[in-house]
């Protein structure tokens, strides 16, 4: 309130151009002076004292709070506009600190159920791409649930794919359909940690190194006859010169990502953005990487880091929404037989995979970033943390060049991403669609049964949140909004 014309010019979103039409010879822009500030003047926080019932409190924030409020943002980003990043260091051949140098890589996907195929498909799909690239299993973490590929509802058993040009058209003299070379990325694709094992606190602890920690927590669930899941306690074992590059999919909220329930109907497990920050911070402290790259597909993941990663901590991450939106589902509700299959991938994670895939010999994380930005058109992508990671080459973090199986770049030398067929939905109604569209099931009844259990809960929940901000009328303009996000949020 009262803020100058020119500060609040300041604080407005603004895009990056498009690298590829930079004239020739022209430096880009410092992807510091293009990065993206928001300024929200109410946060939906899960409270502390979450009930035992597991019921998600929403908290807002009074208005009188507002002024404090910006001046504790001004005075934030001032600290971290003058704390300084850590200044770029010259690259050898191929914009490699060393050819082999220590890398690590942890891949996550947070979501359990055949509705939610894209996220498992996702991470499958990374992994092939650092395993492709030399990337040693010994280096590499996965999480995933695990319960897609030899699902009952999987029309093809055994597979998982991620993009729709890989949906078969012919089957085989035994009945069973014919998936095209190099589009099964479950084939081989490992997991360190799966089922219930997929936790905030198994995540924690692999990120902070904690050997000891999980190997309780694993020697636990994998006695528990009662549980599905186990894990072998791998955690990250770096040093202070080591790259490490972390991928995240699944679905998220306001200062949360997810993790799937413990037992098949519980509540959602989540990771909260302190929860997050605080691991970041100890592996800071305690030396545990040179440098950090973090790729979150998630809804309003860039809550995650807005307003709370600083310049200082090596640390680059990169969102496939802004703090406020939801990110999208792709390739969706494609027919195969008489099988309609689930969204196989999100947008953003599917755009910097192909464009990854593609140009990782020539490209920089700025140059990657710039063309998602550009090819995801349905979510604002994000980028927080020290800049000056962005501008250093792809394969210096992604490849184990001595080990690499793929010579040069991979695929369509065009810049441009193919896009996929099928529908491109909002994250958080794609399972939603699945239901609507495929055909009756009796595996699926009772996960029916409970959706609409749960929606007649949210739409007497918005009612509730509508009298509460005094939007009764369904002209006012907070009502509107409300509604257009109404599972949103409560999920």
């Amino acid at each position: 309130e009262g803020e100058p014309e020119e500060e609040q010019r300041e604080t407005t979103t603004t895009r990056r151009d498009d690298a590829r039409t930079h004239a020739s010879g022209k430096e880009k822009e410092s992807v510091r002076q293009k990065r993206y500030l928001f300024t929200s003047f109410v946060f939906l926080v899960p409270r502390v004292d979450t009930p035992a019932s597991g019921e998600m409190v929403a908290s807002a924030l009074p208005c009188r709070g507002l002024g404090l409020i910006l001046l504790l943002g001004v005075a934030t980003q001032l600290i971290q506009a003058g704390a300084g990043a850590k200044l770029g260091r010259p690259f050898l051949s191929g914009g490699e600190l060393s050819p082999d140098s220590d890398k690590w890589a942890v891949l996550v996907a947070g979501s359990n159920g055949f509705w939610n195929y894209r996220h498992q498909a996702d991470v499958c799909h990374s992994y092939q791409i650092l395993k492709s690239r030399g990337f040693p299993e010994s280096n590499i973490i996965v999480m995933r649930y695990d319960d897609i590929e030899f699902n009952a509802l999987n029309p093809m058993p055994g597979t998982v794919i991620n993009r729709a040009d890989c949906i078969p058209t012919e089957k085989d003299e035994a009945g069973d359909w014919e998936v095209a070379e190099g589009c099964d990325v479950q084939r081989g694709c490992r997991k360190d940690y799966f089922g219930a094992a997929v936790s905030p606190e198994s995540f924690i602890n692999v990120l902070r190194g904690d050997h000891e920690a999980q190997k309780h927590l694993c020697k636990k669930l994998n006695s528990d006859p009662l549980k599905f899941g186990g894990c072998n306690g791998k955690v990250l074992n770096t040093t202070e010169s080591s790259k490490v590059f972390l991928a995240f999919f699944d679905h998220g909220g306001t200062h949360m990502i997810g993790f799937p329930p413990e037992w098949k109907y519980g509540p959602m497990r989540y990771v909260t953005a302190k929860d997050l920050m605080v691991a970041l911070e100890y592996m800071s402290e305690s030396k545990m990487y040179d440098e950090m790259v973090l790729y979150i597909e998630a809804c309003e993941s860039g809550s995650m880091f807005n307003g709370l990663l600083p310049q200082n901590m090596s640390i680059w991450a990169t969102t496939a929404a802004d703090p406020f939106h939801s990110s999208y589902a792709t390739a969706c509700g494609i027919p195969l037989g008489d099988v309609i299959m689930p969204c196989l991938g999100d947008l953003y994670s599917v755009n910097w995979m192909q464009d990854v895939e593609q140009h990782m010999d020539k490209e920089t994380f700025e140059d990657d970033f710039d063309l998602v930005e550009k090819e995801t058109n349905l979510s604002q992508v994000c980028a927080y943390g020290d800049d000056n990671i962005a501008a250093e080459h792809i394969r210096s973090y992604l490849e184990y060049p001595s080990q690499a199986t793929v010579v040069g770049s991979k695929g369509s030398t065009s810049s441009k991403i193919a896009r996929p067929r099928g529908l491109t939905v909002p994250s958080t109604e794609a399972s939603d669609l699945f239901f609507r569209l495929a055909p009756p099931n009796p595996s699926l009844q009772e996960e029916h049964r409970r959706r609409k259990k749960l929606d007649r809960y949210l739409e007497a929940k918005m009612l509730e949140l509508a009298e509460d901000l005094q939007v009764l009328e369904p002209a006012a303009s907070g009502l509107d909004h409300i509604r257009v996000k109404k599972l949103d949020r409560y999920r």
